[in-house]
């Protein structure tokens, strides 16, 4: 009878060591040592994601006045996380304005694919739209860029703009401005 109990707890701790060595679905894995460390990386991902809660902060924006003649400030809010604050700026103007006394200078079609800032430079990288639906002369060139390395440029950490398209340097959108390099900010285009 003793060893017959004894097997039976031998049985015992063999059926526990091994449902412990399973997930729910049954498959081999780290058992309890593993639950513990996806609640670890849950807390420590809700604790990650806490310290980077969205601030919400109003930016400016430029967009061209209807005859083309200089850009107004429009003050937007965004809702953004720090390190998205330079997207969100470039996308609120890419959203264009309501406002009948400015114009949206961007091609409807021209989608953002990131902006990153290093160096005091803001790299801002459209798809093939922004050249292939521009449709703008000169003015509108340089309405455009001005708009764009204005509104980056109120973030004081950023001193130039170089616009890339599909990730790739571009020498101008339409043969009258030279992009080849980083722009810096544009004063002159601004209305007092």
């Amino acid at each position: 009878m003793r060893l017959r109990n004894i097997l039976a707890i031998v049985l015992t701790v063999l059926c526990v060591a091994m449902l412990a060595g399973c997930d729910e679905q049954g498959k081999a894995g780290s058992g309890s040592s593993q639950a513990v460390t996806s609640e670890s990386s849950s807390s420590s991902a809700a604790s990650s994601a806490a310290s980077q809660k969205a601030a919400v902060m109003d930016i400016s924006v430029y967009y061209p006045d209807v005859n083309a003649t200089g850009l107004v400030a429009v003050t937007k809010t965004v809702k953004a996380q720090e390190a998205e604050k330079y997207q969100a700026a470039v996308e609120a103007l890419l959203a264009g304005t309501d406002d009948k006394k400015l114009t949206a200078v961007f091609p409807k079609k021209a989608k953002l694919r990131k902006v990153s800032v290093s160096g005091g430079v803001a790299k801002v990288d459209f798809d093939k739209n922004l050249i292939s639906g521009f449709v703008g002369g000169s003015t509108g060139e340089e309405m455009l860029v001005g708009s764009l390395v204005n509104t980056l440029t109120e973030f004081p950490e950023i001193k130039k703009v170089q616009i890339l398209v599909e990730g790739k340097e571009i020498d101008s959108l339409s043969g009258h401005l030279d992009l080849s390099r980083p722009v810096e900010r544009m004063p002159e285009l601004i209305k007092k």
